[in-house]
């Protein structure tokens, strides 16, 4: 049991402040233990960030980085998170500047201390360890008889015990190999920077998702949760903080899991029947807690965090091997997507399932991290690719779910609304939800190996970081849940983009795409245009009889073209598909006239262009696709003729492709983008970061344009990252033009992305929809794949098969 002196060693380290607050609290000090709260959450928000799961690091003995070089950095990042920690807390406590800077002083040397007492546990330095907790233990308590007394010796005692965590643990060989340590500096960062990512995303995403849940409840809900998310997942927090690094470093170096591994968990399985037993009272008879003056909610969100707590064991477990790794693997991405989407999580379990669900987010978030970080080396299903179910079948399977235009809606099921134009008038139950959403996070665990998609992480971070900035820094309490919500409306198709630097680097990604695009098209289009006839309408018909296509006039015109410039670049020239491109290509012809989307039919014309000047004319088969396009387009316009005519004048509806609004009047582009655009540059504080509030939507719906419709809610500061990955795309691909000119597949993904991002992002804002969002951000990550491999040979992507 020796083996427990360290992790208990390192929770007197960390919980002591939170100890002594709770104190306080319970000793009739309410007021001093709030301050003490306040400025304990600003400290470990600041210092946990960069804390870059060190502890697990030093036990690892990968080789990579040792306790000097992060001693090191730390010790010249201390003054300025110190200096940031005491500005922060100042405005916002009663205790004066001298009891702020006391505890920041004492959260500083906490986070020194952390380095030498993981060394201490690296060379089993027990004694030291025990005499650290016996040290921690007495200043702790003699700091609370002192402030309870409120004499003299508060102060003393405050700054005695505020530079106790380095009095006690200080090792001078340490300190001397760190100052004099001879690893370059920038070198330590880079291999520190996703660790520092990693806990940074945890840091500010446990502070939002307390904000967020406090904005769509109401206080007293927050509060009941906040305590019942903290009692029943206390065994979760203990484990990742103190006791799971030891205990997984032990059981990594024994030959078994050995007594303390097996009596924990005996005490996993104990906790578990608890939570499950206390769910099953609330339901069953709640009035049996009344005694306990807590309603119904609080219990029931006791009970599943209680169950949580159990799976957020076996999560960090994971985690913790990982990091450990002899080879110095990190989890940055896993923690970003989990925790980024228990966040977006928020409103659709409030909204769409009712406030008693809110119960559940501490098991949802345990669920999401372990899905996470088990697939965070090779995906789940990395070792059951076998018989038919291959992972090539698999891959395609993906594809064909992120093309397929179903919907559904959480109250109605399948979205089969017949109209040209739909409104779920605001009501989350009602929105049509399209499949590709789930297909994109299924997607992401199933194919795992997150480090193939750090480009993306990053990117993905950097604007979450920087959209939620602006969104604290300016948005009122009042417009606080819409502008995270909004947030969460743009960030949610942004995760397709890690999905798509996977799927991109796995073999024939391309031509899988390309393949799963061609069936959907196939599948959809031939149907859209019948339904459409018989509909006896000018324009296409978003009805399907199975299912109906949403947005099928703003944003699917140019998608499905977008689909079949992929198939037409990917599988020309492979055995039997020529003739099915031939066919599609003609009624490609007929659905962009049918959509009145000039964009779509721009796009159309551009990739046959291109396609003939990239294989040449030599080939009669190649030159039919463009009369084949054009004689398609002919018979849509001689049958929306004859209607016309038959029917005399008929306006299109509203929801035809926004491309048809004229640059003058009400509602038309320059209209909006003057508007947006005036409301950008109308200060320095616009530019930055944004507007709290959204213009009125019956007025101004959207900017028409993507980059001012995001600069005007998130500021400049926030699009900043998405605007320097659509730079480096755009620039990587022109500076090794030869090399995508030579490989087919990646010349039409090419054209595709950067249609996207230019023509088609300034005149809409398909981006940050669910269905376009996800597509557009999916093929993005392929192309970073594609950029990503130097030594990928052009000729390959023509020589193999599906």
């Amino acid at each position: 049991m020796r083996l427990l002196v360290f992790p208990l060693a390192f929770m007197a380290n960390t919980f002591a402040m939170m100890l002594v607050m709770i104190g306080l609290s319970l000793f009739g000090k309410p007021v001093l233990a709030a301050d003490f709260g306040l400025i304990h959450g600003a400290t470990v928000a600041l210092f946990y960030s960069f804390s870059g799961n060190a502890r697990s690091l030093i036990l690892a003995e990968s080789g990579t980085i040792g306790a000097a070089g992060i001693l090191r950095l730390r010790l010249l990042l201390l003054l300025p998170l110190s200096v940031l920690a005491f500005m922060l807390c100042i405005g916002v406590v009663d205790g004066g500047w001298l009891f702020v800077l006391l505890l920041v002083v004492r959260r500083a040397a906490e986070w020194l201390a952390e380095v030498f007492l993981s060394e201490q546990e690296l060379h089993h330095q027990g004694r030291a360890a025990l005499r650290f907790l016996l040290i921690q233990g007495c200043l702790g308590l003699a700091l609370l008889l002192a402030l309870l007394d409120g004499g003299v010796l508060a102060i003393p005692m405050t700054l005695l015990w505020g530079l106790s965590p380095l009095l006690g643990c200080v090792s001078l060989g340490l300190l001397g190999r760190a100052l004099c340590n001879p690893m370059p500096l920038l070198p330590s960062i880079r291999l520190l920077l996703p660790h520092f990512g990693s806990t940074a995303v945890i840091g500010v995403s446990v502070y939002v998702f307390r904000l967020f849940i406090l904005l769509v409840a109401g206080k007293q809900v927050a509060g009941d949760l906040f305590s019942a998310f903290a009692l029943g997942g206390i065994l979760g927090a203990v484990f990742s903080q103190a006791l799971g690094p030891t205990m997984v470093r032990h059981e990594q170096r024994s030959a078994g899991p050995g007594r303390l591994m097996r009596l924990f968990n005996l005490m996993l399985v104990v906790v578990l029947l608890a939570g499950l037993g206390l769910v099953a009272l609330v339901w069953g008879l709640p009035q049996v807690l009344d005694w306990t003056h807590k309603g119904q909610l609080f219990w029931l969100a006791v009970g599943c965090s209680l169950a949580g707590g159990v799976v957020m064991v076996l999560a960090q477990r994971i985690r913790l091997r990982i990091i450990q790794d002899d080879v110095g693997g990190d989890v940055f991405g896993s923690d970003i997507l989990a925790n980024i989407l228990l966040v977006a999580s928020i409103p659709f379990v409030f909204y769409g399932l009712g406030v008693n669900a809110l119960a559940l987010l501490y098991l949802l978030g345990a669920l999401l991290s372990w899905m996470f970080y088990a697939s965070e080396r090779h995906g789940l299903l990395a070792q059951r690719y076998t018989g038919w179910f291959s992972q090539r079948r698999l891959l395609l399977l993906i594809a064909l779910a992120i093309f397929l235009p179903l919907f559904f809606q959480l109250q109605e099921g399948i979205f089969r609304d017949p109209a040209h134009e739909f409104s779920s008038g605001g009501v989350l139950a009602l929105l049509p939800i399209p499949l590709s959403v789930l297909a994109c996070y299924l997607g992401m665990v199933l194919l795992g190996g997150y480090s193939q998609a750090r480009l993306a992480l990053l990117s993905l971070f950097f604007v979450f970081i920087g959209m939620l900035l602006t969104s604290l820094l300016l948005g009122p309490a009042g417009e606080g849940q819409h502008k995270l919500i909004l947030l969460i409306q743009y960030i949610l198709p942004m995760f397709a983009l890690v999905l798509g630097q996977q799927f991109g680097g796995r073999e024939d990604a391309q031509a899988l795409v390309a393949r799963a695009a061609l069936l959907v098209l196939l599948a959809i289009v031939p149907l859209q245009l019948l339904a459409t006839l018989l509909a006896g309408t000018p324009i296409l018909s978003p009805s399907l009889r199975l299912f109906s296509i949403y947005q099928h006039l703003q944003y699917v015109p140019l998608l499905f073209v977008a689909a079949y410039v992929l198939a037409l670049f990917g599988l020309w020239g492979r055995a039997g598909l020529d003739g099915w491109l031939q066919g599609v290509t003609l009624a490609m012809g007929a659905y962009v006239v049918l959509s009145w989307s000039l964009l779509a039919g721009l796009l159309l014309a551009l990739g046959l262009l291109l396609f003939l000047l990239q294989q040449g004319v030599r080939d009669a088969r190649r030159l039919v696709l463009p009369l084949l396009a054009f004689a398609g387009a002919l018979l849509a316009l001689w049958y929306v003729r004859a209607l016309l005519q038959g029917e005399g004048s008929a306006p299109l509806p509203a929801s035809a492709d926004l491309t048809l609004r004229v640059l003058e009047g009400r509602g038309g582009y320059l209209e909006r983008w003057t508007f947006y655009i005036d409301g950008i540059t109308g200060s320095w504080t616009s530019a930055l970061l944004g507007h709290a509030r959204s213009p009125q939507r019956e007025l101004y719906p959207s900017a028409l344009n993507y980059y001012l419709d995001f600069a005007y809610n998130f500021g400049l500061l926030g699009l900043l990252p998405l605007v320097l990955l659509a730079l480096y795309s755009l620039v990587a691909v022109l500076r090794r033009w030869r090399t995508f000119w030579a490989a087919t597949p990646a010349l039409g993904l090419a054209l595709v992305v950067i249609f996207m991002l230019t023509l088609d992002s300034a005149f809409k804002v398909g981006l940050r929809q669910p269905y376009s969002g996800v597509i557009m951000f999916f093929l993005w990550g392929l192309l970073l794949a594609q950029i990503a491999r130097p030594t990928a040979r052009p000729e390959a992507f023509n020589e193999k098969g599906v």
